[in-house]
């Protein structure tokens, strides 16, 4: 397994901070631009990471094994002995919030973390928006009446999946412009069956949360972040400008934001 980590900003020596950005699951830590010369400011040293199956980085995406391939990384260079601070998106989000159950951070801020893995595909087929989840599953240049997207979209079109967990025929490699997955069953497995909750029993008093919540989300109940932010007081702020889920064309503005709350 290659797994791809990309540290730019602040020196190590320099760096009195470290900060991890987590993409969405399928998503690439790339995507996420920060200039160097703020980083130096700021006087944070940025760790892009692209857990597997994520960006150019080989092999699995299991969140829980990928968190404790980021401790690994993060120990092995002394970072976790820094001030700690996280950015994290959707499934990402999700995963730091568990992280920081492990290790101190300073601040997350996160982008419409998927709270309940389950819950988020059972609102996508609630609100007739699961044919976007699958088909970014699909292998690109194969019609949809083709193995394997007919199988695909067959096997995701409702949701009994969830009860049965029958997805084992879907044990085929799936590479296209927004995910890279080297068996689809195993996917979907380890995040979705049983799936992964974010509770009360995470959130960490040494930590400042601050959620980002965008216009409309398709993915995930914005009523239920909502509360459970109210429930474990955490600061949440809806960004109109942004869309959906995705936050289309408004990571800057999100930047600005994050700024202004501080490091």
């Amino acid at each position: 397994m290659s797994l791809e980590i990309i540290e730019s900003g602040a020196s190590p020596e320099k760096a009195r901070g470290i900060l991890v950005i987590w993409p969405s699951t399928g998503g690439n830590a790339r995507s996420f631009r920060i200039r160097d010369s703020e980083l130096e400011t700021l006087g944070l040293r940025l760790i892009r990471f692209n857990p597997p199956s994520h960006g150019n980085s080989k092999g699995i995406y299991d969140p829980k094994a990928a968190i404790l391939l980021l401790d690994d990384y993060l120990k092995e260079r002394g970072y976790t002995n820094k001030e700690l601070y996280g950015i994290g998106h959707s499934g990402g989000g999700a995963a730091l919030m568990m992280y920081a159950n492990l290790v101190p951070f300073q601040k997350l801020f996160l982008l419409s973390p998927i709270l309940d893995s389950v819950l988020s595909l059972r609102f996508l087929y609630e609100s007739g928006s699961i044919e976007e989840f699958s088909r970014l599953l699909l292998l690109p240049g194969s019609s949809d009446e083709e193995k394997p997207n007919k199988q695909i979209l067959e096997t995701l079109s409702n949701p009994q999946w969830l009860e049965d967990g029958n997805v084992s025929h879907l044990n085929v490699p799936i590479q296209n412009s927004r995910i890279r997955l080297d068996d689809l069953s195993l996917f979907l497995k380890n995040l979705f069956l049983p799936g992964f909750v974010v509770d009360t029993s995470v959130i960490q008093k040494r930590t400042n949360y601050t959620i980002f919540l965008p216009k409309v989300d398709k993915w995930f109940p914005k009523e239920y972040t909502i509360s459970f932010a109210k429930e474990n007081g955490l600061n949440c702020i809806e960004i109109p400008e942004a869309p959906d889920h995705f936050f289309s064309s408004s990571w800057l503005m999100i930047w600005k934001q994050i700024k202004k709350i501080g490091f």
